[in-house]
């Protein structure tokens, strides 16, 4: 029996992170963040809390990363923080996990490269691996002998028969794993609804030798900058144009910096030039690849677009092309952008039918090749939304070859026989919240606020009572995010709180820790009832 508990990477794209167990061992895949939606305000990434890892601490014998992403390995240095165990990954992976564990001044870590030719083995459970092609190199499944039986994890992944650095997916390995008889396949499930086939990331290799040929002025490419297979690819075309390659923004300097050090990136020294070099050289031989393809507040383009970037500006002329679709849920900031750049004179290549982008997540058809090859007894859909894990459910179910399809929850935890997959309980699910100044917590409360305050607006009232509870002096009252309120409106709320107080028999045995909530449900429900909002209401009582 094998004890699979899930942390995140469902009902949602993002905090992929999930544990196996037996007796006293414990393995885990994966450590990722999430990204906020618009109305989680300040909030800069989300992890899953680790409050069940340090109570089995001792059995842990590491974690295994799929692959770059931070979805998968972006929560990996709060964990070590926690929780020093050895940290399995391929070459890449590893070498941008050792930069996110310098960059929060961890010391001691332990990295164990693995490849397709590796085998990690424990007492009850032996690991391998299988490469896999996706929008960053060197993704793997990962194959898991444990005493349940035969369990295969996907990774992040797309069937991809020409990609860019020539590494196929191992089709025929993952039949022969397939033959051997899977006790359990879990899937990344994120392009489940849409049919056919992604196309291969050369495709947009092509894109750019027909869009490159005709831009004059200079040109910026935004996309994801862990997406080093499509950096290549814009390197290589802008170089036979005669541009010079400028790298901008945070993460893609970095990103950049530790794939050619690796040798996942090929360039000259002579090709790339700084942000304060660009202006020494005529606009058509400039080339930028820039972050902020999703339109994030803080990156590089986002902020190019306000005006705000402090090295770089945009000007008439300038041609962006973005290589990225948005992800669900950011449509709103990267179409804002778009608008802003347009408004500056600055072109704009977007549209989904321009060929920029290619998705990194197999298709329908992929997702039921692969099922084919494994033929698992159970199966699980991972990674994506619940419509995508529904659609992959269904999808295998219509080819029949599975016994059982579970769609599990973050948070749940199932116990894997031979015979059977059942659900036994929760595990300790609370989200960690993390601000742009790394600022962790996790109370709910603190978020609920700040959206009442986004939504309602905010309310201070100062009030001075005597021992019976009488209010002696005027209510100080001020508004923040509240439009101009008449004086009467004032008048009225301040009315109200000393009819509450005055005028109230028994009003002197009202216990002191009750007041301010019956200020508070008192100048909520005036404001409901004369302008329809239940602003926060922060009552200070003297």
């Amino acid at each position: 029996m094998v004890k699979l508990s899930l942390f995140g990477g469902l009902d949602g794209i993002g905090m992929n992170m999930m544990s196996f167990q037996h007796a006293n061992e414990m393995i885990i895949i994966d450590a990722g963040i999430m990204f906020p939606d618009a109305d989680l305000h300040g909030i800069d990434k989300i992890i899953p809390s680790f409050s069940y890892f340090e109570e089995h601490q001792k059995d842990i014998k590491g974690i295994f990363l799929t692959h770059g992403h931070e979805d998968h390995i972006g929560a990996i240095a709060h964990f070590i923080e926690k929780i020093n165990v050895p940290i399995y990954g391929t070459k890449l992976t590893l070498g941008m996990v050792e930069h996110k564990l310098m960059e929060a001044d961890i010391k001691k870590y332990k990295l164990v490269e693995v490849n397709e030719k590796s085998v990690v083995k424990f007492n009850h459970f032996r690991l391998e691996f299988v490469r896999v092609s996706h929008s960053i190199p060197d993704g793997v499944m990962t194959i898991i002998h444990s005493p349940a039986g035969l369990i295969v994890h996907s990774g992040d992944f797309k069937i991809d028969y020409t990609p860019v650095d020539g590494k196929v997916v191992d089709l025929k390995r993952i039949a022969n794993i397939g033959n051997k008889g899977v006790l359990l396949f879990m899937s990344d499930s994120t392009n489940a609804v849409k049919k056919g086939h992604t196309q291969s990331e050369k495709h947009v290799g092509d894109a750019f030798e027909k869009e490159f040929a005709g831009v004059d002025g200079r040109l910026l490419v935004a996309t994801f900058s862990s997406n080093i297979h499509r950096l290549q690819q814009a390197i290589n075309v802008g170089k036979k144009f005669g541009r010079k390659i400028c790298f901008v923004g945070k993460s893609m300097e970095n990103t950049s910096a530790i794939a050619r050090r690796l040798g996942y990136l090929d360039f000259d020294d002579e090709d790339i030039i700084s942000m304060n070099d660009v202006d020494n050289y005529a606009d058509e031989q400039i080339l930028v690849l820039v972050t902020g393809s999703q339109g994030e507040p803080l990156a590089a383009l986002t902020r190019m677009a306000n005006d705000k970037h402090p090295f770089f500006s945009l000007k008439e002329n300038d041609t962006v092309i973005m290589s990225a679709l948005p992800i669900p849920g950011n449509e709103k900031m990267v179409y804002s952008n778009i608008n802003k750049l347009g408004r500056k004179g600055v072109k704009v290549i977007y549209e989904a039918g321009s060929k920029m982008h290619v998705s990194g997540h197999a298709y329908a058809e992929e997702l039921k090749l692969m099922l084919e090859l494994v033929k698992p007894k159970f199966f699980i859909p991972i990674h994506g939304e619940y419509r995508h894990l529904l659609a992959h459910k269904e999808l295998a179910e219509e080819l029949g070859i599975v016994e059982k399809v579970y769609i599990p929850e973050n948070g749940d935890q199932l116990e894997i026989d031979k015979k059977k997959i059942s659900l036994v309980g929760r595990v300790e699910n609370s989200l960690i919240y993390i601000d742009s100044n790394s600022n962790c917590f996790e109370d709910q409360g603190i978020i609920d606020d700040r959206q009442l305050m986004a939504a309602n607006g905010v309310v201070s009232i100062v009030v001075f009572m005597d021992r019976d509870k009488r209010i002696i002096q005027n209510v100080a009252l001020k508004m923040k995010g509240i439009s101009n309120p008449p004086d009467d409106f004032m008048i009225g709320i301040k009315d109200s709180i000393v009819d509450q107080f005055n005028y109230r028999s028994g009003a002197g045995n009202i216990a002191l820790e009750n007041i301010e909530k019956e200020i508070s449900d008192s100048v909520r429900k005036y404001m409901l009832k004369k302008i329809g909002k239940r602003p926060l209401v922060i009552p200070i009582i003297l």
